[in-house]
């Protein structure tokens, strides 16, 4: 916080937080408040985030972040904001537990389950071609985001329509 108000936010395209103490924890609530964050276009977040809100993240077109968990409730709001728009690429969530998988699955249907990794499917507004794939790794304990095309779309898996709520 010392040195972020200090950077321009007219130019500043990514903004990559880090920490030499690999095992620090921070709220992110003063940092979010920014103009360098809200303008940022990539974000890389190194140390773990303890009061992440998804609304504060969907801004970014890239994202890896570390934070304890995500709720299906976020995972589903930011799925929304995905493909509801083309600017996003990839997002990437090291989480420190990963148990959503029932609820993701109660809301978005059955993943398509290949080794470790549950994946689903969904259109995004106006593209025929463009899927987001939404993957989450248990082993890892990763979530994804990607932007893909439907040649990619694994066999047998089930593709959602966009819907616009």
């Amino acid at each position: 916080m010392l040195i972020l108000p200090f950077f321009d936010s007219d130019t500043l395209e990514l903004l990559h937080l880090y920490s030499l103490d690999t095992g620090m924890q921070i709220e992110i609530d003063e940092i979010v408040k920014t103009k360098q964050w809200k303008e940022a276009k990539k974000l890389r977040c190194e140390f773990c985030v303890l009061n992440m809100k998804a609304e504060d993240i969907c801004h970014f077109s890239d994202f890896i972040i570390k934070t304890l968990s995500i709720s299906a409730k976020d995972l589903d709001f930011l799925r929304k904001a995905f493909t509801r728009s083309s600017k996003f690429r990839s997002w990437l969530f090291y989480l420190k537990k990963s148990n959503e998988i029932e609820e993701v699955s109660y809301l978005w249907g059955p993943a398509f389950i290949s080794d470790h990794l549950c994946s689903w499917y969904f259109r995004t507004k106006d593209s025929e071609e463009k899927i987001l794939l939404i993957g989450i790794n248990q082993l890892a304990q990763t979530v994804y985001f990607e932007n893909t095309e439907m040649i990619y779309v694994k066999n047998g898996a089930i593709v959602h329509d966009y819907e616009e709520n």
